[in-house]
């Protein structure tokens, strides 16, 4: 990978872009503090003032990734409950899709461990929170199945979650495929058949 000019007073903006392109191109395996800082052309040492190790770095990467997730989840418009829990699925697999390797890490739990970075988990959490909202506001309006939010949510969450891994590892077809399929299984959440997604909505 070729060096980046390091600007002085922006080291920790800088080695998060790079250590980010690194993850894009290469996987998470492929970073560490000491390649970084040779990539910026500074020590080490210089680099660990603003990271304590390799952990923690990885895990500003994830805050990063659910924060952006969020702000996907946040732009599907909302006024139309039974679109929005579509809209949301499939914002959410674009996602997945546009940055694999950043998708595994934020969920993987195999490098950053639930519980082990505070911060990281409450993106995580606030990211969720937009599911969940749309899941309520489904509910208010009478779309979904009479049940526990949080199980409602949870089933959600697995589904395009479930959606999304397979997309990334290759095994469904293509994002022309994805609306339908998006409608498929929102429809197992519903409170009626597949083709109740397509009705009108009644007024509230």
């Amino acid at each position: 990978m070729a060096r980046t000019a390091y600007h002085h007073g922006d080291l920790s903006q800088q080695a998060h872009q790079q250590a980010l392109a690194t993850l894009r191109e290469q996987g998470d395996g492929a970073i560490s503090l000491r390649a970084l800082a040779r990539q910026l052309g500074v020590s080490a040492p210089a680099l660990y003032r603003h990271y304590a190790d390799r952990e923690s770095l990885l895990a500003e990467l994830a805050i990063s990734g659910f924060q952006a997730l969020r702000q996907r989840l946040l732009a599907v418009n909302q006024q139309d409950s039974r679109k929005a829990l579509i809209g949301i699925g499939l914002a959410y697999v674009a996602f997945a899709r546009d940055e694999p390797n950043l998708y595994r890490l934020m969920f993987g739990g195999r490098v950053l461990p639930r519980g082990a970075h505070p911060r990281l988990d409450q993106a995580g959490l606030a990211a969720f929170q937009v599911l969940e909202d749309t899941v309520a506001n489904g509910q208010q309006r009478g779309y979904l199945k009479a049940a526990p939010l949080s199980l409602l949510t949870a089933a959600a969450w697995s589904l395009v979650h479930g959606l999304s891994q397979l997309t990334i590892d290759g095994h469904l077809p293509g994002p022309d495929s994805e609306p339908q399929l998006a409608a498929g299984i929102t429809a197992l959440l519903l409170d009626g058949s597949v083709e109740r997604t397509t009705n009108k909505e009644p007024s509230p």
